[in-house]
């Protein structure tokens, strides 16, 4: 394990993906404690450990049922990573296995759901109930503003520099993007302009720390304006995303992540005519994923349309 590090470290992956990695070989050596390394994992292991994971408890969450069972998406990411694990690192990069035993295990079956597509009167819902929590705070509404107009990912938003503002557009640098390239999304003009106005030294909304304190000592919350720290990117990430869970909670309104936004955008894109290869660039997401993942296309609509054809 230390020495796959090693390696995956030297290939320059990051700290996220070498980490789901080595959960899913932590994973294997769960179910096989006995086993004395790489080299002893045989294919009828690997179909074991499949049945395996599908029987074992899922770990105890706030809300889930404690006999909950591992989910089958679950076990097909920890499959698929395994693979990668035996047959591009110990076997291609390290060549200390003969073979990759996970090559002929196939995944789990389950039921997809469609995307979740949020719908104009959900938004609507979202953002009068965070004015009315924070009135007067413009930051909060303009950030989720700029993810749904654009499906940029939260991640990217949040690390934006001030210096990614150029020319009515915002820039997410190749170190911040998931597919490691650098990407530029036009603004309109009132919200390009809005979010020059509030840009900080480095980070476009690195003024969020110190505007939520300044809130907290004008409601006379002195105690909470002291827990909040300086401005990092992971914070306000962690923060505007516990809100979100928080509307959901108090309102019971139908629930969906504020990633949907990004799906939300494609579809968009898609119903407006837009080649999914163009949309595909302009999103920074693979047209294969993007097609499987994101698009929720209208089944119904689709399926009028060839029995129209075949009625001709």
């Amino acid at each position: 394990m230390d020495l796959m590090v090693r390696h995956m470290k030297a290939q320059n992956l990051r700290p996220g993906t070498i980490q789901q990695y080595k959960l899913a070989a932590n994973a294997l050596r769960k179910v096989f404690p006995k086993s004395i390394g790489p080299a002893d994992v045989t294919p009828a292991m690997a179909e074991r450990f499949k049945v395996e994971r599908m029987e074992a408890k899922a770990p105890r969450k706030k809300g889930q049922r404690k006999d909950s069972k591992v989910q089958p998406v679950t076990v097909e990411g920890n499959l698929n990573n395994l693979s990668i694990v035996f047959g591009h690192w110990l076997h291609d990069t390290l060549k200390i296995v003969d073979g990759n035993p996970f090559a002929g295990v196939e995944s789990p079956k389950y039921d997809k759901a469609p995307p979740r597509i949020v719908r104009a009167d959900e938004k609507k819902g979202l953002m009068e109930w965070l004015e009315k929590r924070w009135p007067d705070w413009r930051l909060l509404p303009l950030f989720l503003e700029v993810k749904a107009t654009i499906g940029c990912r939260i991640g990217e938003l949040c690390q934006a520099g001030s210096d990614c503002l150029q020319g009515g557009k915002i820039y997410f640098m190749s170190e911040t993007t998931k597919g490691r390239r650098q990407r530029a999304c036009k603004l309109p003009l009132a919200m390009y302009d809005e979010l020059k106005a509030i840009a900080g030294p480095t980070y476009v909304f690195e003024s969020f720390s110190d505007q939520l304190r300044d809130i907290y000592k004008r409601r006379g919350e002195l105690a909470h304006a002291k827990t909040i720290r300086g401005f990092t990117p992971a914070r306000l990430k962690r923060w505007i995303q516990d809100e979100a869970k928080l509307y959901f909670t108090t309102t019971g309104k139908d629930r969906f992540k504020l990633h949907n936004f990004r799906g939300t955008a494609m579809t968009r894109a898609r119903e407006v005519g837009i080649p999914i290869d163009d949309a595909a660039v302009a999103f920074g997401c693979n047209p294969a994923t993007m097609k499987q993942y994101y698009l929720a296309p209208d089944e119904e609509a689709i399926a009028d349309s060839v029995f129209d054809r075949l009625a001709r």
